[in-house]
């Protein structure tokens, strides 16, 4: 059995149209798919497809008009701490340091004040900001705020990552270098990613496979499998078609075959 499974998900919304009354918009349209423990999975489309309201539902946030998201078993009902969420605005405290924002996520938990800060420092060195500890968020650049947004959501030891275009305000050389230190941390950690990306370089960077979204309701492209040995990369053939069929089956062009790829 997969790990997750994503069941015949349909979300609609209600809004008011320009004459004030209430219609229906179909935002997702019957969407499965399964997710194996350890995989990097990233939902890739344009904005407006669906692919933040599809995360938010597996994590918990949403709930689906039809269809359920099982993980390990169970269906999910309400965000847990066993499944982080990451987003792309970092969501830090202002008042705390770097040091207490990690520390945020286990202060539900029944660790001691030292069992905490130990913790919190193993992150805080994981994702390269020692010496930064006592530092505020306004102090920091915003790979750094990211850097301690990833170390708070890996504190708390989840199962899941959820991570919804964590990199996508950031300059092309930091999104890079995050994009690296994320693949090593989450094999070292050996956590399950659920990446949401607009971007088809990153998402054929990091993920061991693409699930292209297309729009209008929202619904699944393909599904492609991204065969290509690590470290990849991106100035390779290999990489160069990935990126140009993914395009491709984006702006609906005729696509090519690729799965012939080491």
């Amino acid at each position: 059995m997969a790990y997750i499974e994503v069941n015949n998900i349909s979300k609609d919304f209600q809004r008011k149209n320009r004459d004030g009354r209430q219609e229906t918009i179909h935002v997702l349209d019957d969407v499965s798919f399964e997710i194996n423990k350890g995989e990097f999975v990233c939902l890739l489309g344009f904005s407006g497809c669906g692919k933040s309201t599809l995360l938010n539902i597996m994590a918990g946030f949403e709930q689906p008009t039809t269809g359920s998201v099982s993980i390990d078993g169970a269906v999910m009902t309400k965000p847990s701490p066993r499944y982080v969420t990451i987003f792309q605005h970092y969501g830090l405290l202002p008042w705390r340091s770097v040091k207490r924002n990690v520390e945020l996520g286990l202060e539900n938990a029944t660790y001691s004040k030292a069992e905490r800060a130990t913790i919190a420092q193993q992150y805080i060195d994981l994702v390269g900001l020692s010496g930064l500890e006592h530092q505020f968020p306004t102090q920091l650049s915003g790979g750094q705020q990211q850097r301690v947004a990833i170390a708070r959501g890996l504190a708390v030891n989840p199962d899941v990552l959820f991570m919804d275009e964590p990199f996508g305000a950031l300059d092309p050389i930091t999104r890079n270098k995050l994009q690296d230190d994320l693949l090593g941390i989450v094999r070292e950690q050996q956590k399950t990613v659920v990446f949401v990306t607009h971007d088809i370089e990153e998402a054929v960077y990091l993920a061991d496979r693409v699930i292209v979204m297309q729009s209008g309701p929202g619904r699944i492209g393909k599904i492609y499998d991204v065969k290509i040995q690590r470290p990849r990369d991106r100035n390779s053939s290999g990489f160069g078609l990935y990126r140009k069929d993914i395009y491709n089956k984006l702006f609906s062009i005729k696509e090519s075959n690729i799965e012939y790829y080491i």
